[in-house]
């Protein structure tokens, strides 16, 4: 259950400060990996 509701991401999230500039790296490099996937998996899919 508390696994299920991210308690123990949320508290290793915040046990160190993190500068915002750090965070906003950190997301930006998340959605670029996201959109990698996608492409990729859009590449695999097709068959010519």
């Amino acid at each position: 259950m508390v696994e299920k509701e991210g308690i123990i991401r949320e508290w290793k999230k915040r046990e160190y400060f993190e500068k915002p500039s750090a965070i906003r790296s950190r997301k930006y490099k998340a959605i670029e990996r996201k959109l990698q996937r996608k492409t990729r998996k859009a590449r695999e899919g097709k068959s010519y």
